[in-house]
């Protein structure tokens, strides 16, 4: 079987970095006076600056997901130096498309406009990045595709705008006695999510000269038999941690107001399951693949806020895999959350950083809140 290595990395941030004080300028004000929960969020995800797809003059987008994806892939292929169409397959992750069809992959395409190929449109939460790095690995693997791009995008910017919770906010203050605020576990995430593109090329052949990264395997783990939703969009929870969807609602108005089209997350029940799934998903992969610690010479796990950081450190110790603060990287603090595409973007200031060695093993780990799965994946540098 034919191998798989990553050749090249990107990252497309839009726009300047936005501090903490100058979120709401961007975002805007939800109701008429600051935020009562902001400095307590900020103070505990850690995040220092981010980027948002947003003109701050005038609030409008600066690009759709799929042009971020688009900016990032040809910013991935001019690294390796080959023409566009060599690439043969496009696998493109987001978790909040701009349409419902066509498909993300499908306007990724439309963007680039180069050539005719492949697409796959892989979609999720946090792990649909990861899951689109395992498309493309095993599309190289079986020996059909020589060059496959992967990106993971998110903009979730355009649903964490004011205007997004307008009509929500105005059907509360119609209800005696509603509070006219968001709920915590709606406003939770407009401090903790910002926008960005990352990508990589696999090919079936590593680099000629400087490293490559060979995808040694690339792993997920589901956990919904058995656990509830905890982050959605576009549905209403049940009482048993199922989800109803916004079309099988009484009507899509009365679904607007109740915010059934705004990002919602459980943070009981994120800060219940998020790390343990980790741990149980590591026991299950160490097995299977002789994973050791010592394979991680470098260690990347996404966690959406530096409140998860030292809980995940222990969660691996309790399960006899401790890997050191020192080979930890993240670069949460200065890019933010960018959910699936945070795994492809820190791999890219990762490898820009020059730290890497040959023989080098670099561990990606991506925990997903949806409905809680785990994405790992161990590359090897040649």
């Amino acid at each position: 079987m034919p191998d798989a290595f990553i050749t090249a990395t990107s990252s497309v941030l839009p726009g300047p970095a936005v501090t903490n004080d100058a979120i709401e300028q961007v975002l805007g004000r939800v109701g008429n006076d600051p935020s009562r929960l902001r400095h307590r969020i900020l103070k505990n995800n850690g995040i220092q600056k981010r980027h948002y797809a947003i003109d701050p003059a005038t609030g409008r987008p600066t690009h759709t997901t799929a042009q971020l994806a688009a900016a990032a892939i040809r910013a991935a292929v001019d690294q390796r130096g080959i023409p566009l169409t060599d690439v043969e397959l496009l696998a493109c992750a987001t978790s909040i498309p701009e349409h419902l069809m066509p498909g993300h992959a499908s306007m990724v395409h439309g963007e680039i406009g180069s050539h005719a190929c492949e697409i796959a449109s892989l979609h999720g939460v946090c792990t649909a990045g990861i899951s689109a790095l395992k498309y493309a690995t095993m599309a190289v693997q079986s020996g059909g595709t020589k060059s496959a791009a992967v990106s993971g995008t998110e903009r979730t910017s355009m649903v964490l705008r004011s205007g997004a919770f307008r009509a929500e906010l105005a059907a509360r203050t119609l209800a005696e006695e509603e509070d006219p605020y968001l709920g915590f576990n709606q406003e939770f995430l407009r401090w903790m999510l910002s926008d960005g593109a990352g990508a990589c090329l696999v090919q079936d052949k590593p680099k000629d000269s400087g490293l490559s990264l060979k995808v040694e395997w690339v792993e997920l783990v589901s956990f919904a038999h058995e656990l509830p939703v905890c982050m959605y969009m576009g549905g209403e929870r049940t009482p048993s941690g199922g989800l109803v969807g916004w079309r099988d609602g009484e009507s899509l108005e009365a679904g607007i107001r109740a915010g059934v089209l705004n990002i919602h997350q459980d943070v009981k029940v994120l800060g219940k399951h998020i790390v343990s799934t980790c741990a149980r998903s590591l026991e299950l992969l160490r097995r299977k693949h002789r994973f050791t610690p010592d394979d991680a010479t470098w260690f990347l796990p996404h966690y959406s806020s530096e409140f998860f950081r030292d809980k995940t450190h222990d969660a691996l110790v309790d399960v006899g895999f401790p890997i050191p603060y020192e080979r930890w990287c993240s670069n949460l603090t200065e890019r933010g959350n960018t959910g699936c595409a945070s795994s492809l973007i820190m791999l890219d200031d990762f490898l820009a950083s020059g730290r890497l060695r040959r023989g080098d093993g670099v561990v990606l780990l991506v925990p997903e809140s949806g409905r809680f799965s785990c994405g790992w994946a161990m590359l090897r540098a040649v």
